[in-house]
């Protein structure tokens, strides 16, 4: 996968504690990997840490170098977005086009411009089973997002394993 960029965006999830490990993973299959922090997700885990996994300088707010244009707009360098753990506020701000954070704004970049995008859902159960939520992700999947089933275990919507989110990035990459 030499010269495969893969921008992963971490929402605040409590679940972003596994990012580090999924982001060395994607660098051990010989990604390059791009990482973007939600203000949630810098409260769960620092951008240092995810700065170490990648090794890149994580964003952390978008700047007048319009990253998200460079990274997932038409033509942009990155062959995949990795919205992981993505929350249910992203899923559906996602859905409606909305787009008032770092991470909202790299996935309507990434779809409107054909970049693919995998979100990995990560909340608990009953955000997860809102009926809004579920609408929403239906409407995701019907414009070629691909989601990442949870784990659903002690009335959570736990973090896929890792295993299942590199398979899938690199499957949807080929």
């Amino acid at each position: 996968m030499m010269g495969k960029k893969i921008v992963l965006a971490v929402c605040g999830s409590v679940a972003a504690i596994e990012t580090p490990k999924i982001s060395r993973e994607l660098r051990r299959k010989g990604f390059e990997v791009e990482c973007i922090m939600s203000e949630a997700a810098q409260r769960i885990i620092h951008p240092d840490v995810m700065e170490w996994a990648s090794g890149n300088k994580v964003i952390t707010e978008l700047s007048g170098r319009v990253e998200h244009v460079s990274l997932c707009g038409i033509d942009g360098e990155a062959s995949l977005l990795l919205v992981c753990p993505c929350t249910s506020n992203t899923i559906s701000k996602t859905a409606c086009g909305i787009e008032d954070t770092p991470v909202t704004t790299m996935t309507a970049t990434a779809l409107g411009s054909g970049t693919p995008i995998v979100m990995v859902p990560a909340m608990h159960l009953a955000m997860y089973q809102n009926p809004f939520v579920k609408e929403n992700t239906k409407r995701l999947l019907n414009k070629g997002v691909h989601i990442i089933e949870p784990k659903i275990e002690e009335s959570k919507a736990k973090i896929a394993d890792m295993e299942k989110i590199i398979k899938k990035t690199v499957d949807v990459i080929r």
